[in-house]
């Protein structure tokens, strides 16, 4: 497995230090950038300077929307990160949650998605597409940018699974409810005529090592309370019945300022049995033996690539720990 991480970039000095610490420090061989403009600064621009600053690393949106940018910007702007980086480069686009809300917005529908993931492809193949009666084109075909689709749902894991590149599966990372998410992207694929080894399948890992598994999971708090509200928004049904109320109530008291944070304050409120269910579901966390053997049956299901996200706070010095005392252990 590819293994690469996620930053919220604070500025673009900030970006390009992490990824030069990426390339020269350690063995991570991909750098995801959030895109969230009330948050961050801009995602392209950053990547745009990490690219000029790094030799092999590469470089994705982890992830952009269909809402704040229109498909022919954005196909602009990740090809021409692309060209900066002489290399294959990932867009990673969702339906939109923090940079959507800021702004008054929805995320978008499925099929919202859909339309702007293919419009984006066909862009980057050389296309030319009418845009209410004009024709646009850009200026250079580019094959080296992948193009995924972050899925949680069903729906969106088929038609991920249909028209994308590649699909970035943000459920959890508990086996049995990523070999689901697996089956519903194969219908996807089989619907377009392939088969799932044609899809590159990105899997969304908070990650953490620590003495303990509370431990680990108190630390990834500030990004499992995020993905916890992105995951359940509209419905928590899929959790166990006597912690819907208090998912409900995280969603709730959700603070989209906070976004990410670290130290954010809906995370204090937590209680211990929903700390657990969330570090079970949606994280690699605990002694490095329980994240070694919860990465072995991860691997056992295909996953190709790992986004490991780690904890806010001291993220440098996390990032190396999991690695030497998990990673490299492993050897994926």
């Amino acid at each position: 497995m590819k293994v690469g991480t996620g930053l919220f970039p604070q500025s673009v000095d900030h970006a390009v230090a992490f990824a030069e610490f990426l390339e020269t420090e350690t063995g991570y061989e991909k750098l995801w950038m959030t895109d969230s403009h009330q948050l961050y600064v801009d995602t392209y621009v950053a990547l745009a300077c990490c690219a000029r600053a790094t030799q092999d690393l590469e470089l994705g949106t982890g992830v952009t929307n269909p809402v704040t940018r229109h498909p022919t910007v954005t196909a602009n702007a990740i090809s021409s990160v692309s060209r900066i980086a002489g290399g294959a480069t990932t867009l990673g686009i969702g339906a939109g949650d923090s940079a959507v809300y800021s702004i008054g917005r929805t995320p978008a529908t499925v099929e919202e998605l859909r339309e702007t993931a293919v419009t984006i492809e066909r862009l980057l193949d050389g296309e030319t597409i009418d845009f209410d009666g004009e024709p646009f084109q850009l200026a250079q075909r580019n094959d080296a940018v992948r193009v995924d689709i972050a899925a949680e749902g069903p729906q969106t894991l088929r038609m991920a699974g249909e028209v994308a590149d590649g699909v970035i599966f943000g459920a959890g990372t508990e086996p049995d409810l990523v070999e689901r998410g697996l089956e519903h992207v194969e219908r996807g694929t089989e619907r377009a005529g392939r088969s799932l080894d044609d899809v590159t399948i990105t899997l969304l890992a908070p990650s953490c090592v620590d003495e303990s598994r509370s431990a680990a999971v108190e630390k990834l708090l500030d990004i499992l309370e995020p993905i916890a509200y992105h995951n359940f928004s509209f419905s928590v049904d899929d959790a166990p019945a006597e912690l819907r109320a208090e998912l409900r109530e995280l969603v709730d008291r959700h603070d989209m300022r906070e976004h990410g944070q670290a130290d954010a304050e809906p995370t204090a409120e937590i209680s211990p049995a929903v700390r657990e269910y969330l570090g079970d579901r949606f994280a690699v966390a605990g002694t490095p033996a329980e994240c070694r053997r919860r990465l072995e049956r991860l691997a056992g299901l295909g996953i190709d690539e790992l986004l490991i996200g780690s904890p806010v706070e001291e993220q440098r010095a996390e990032l190396v720990r999991f690695e030497e005392t998990v990673i490299e252990p492993l050897a994926v």
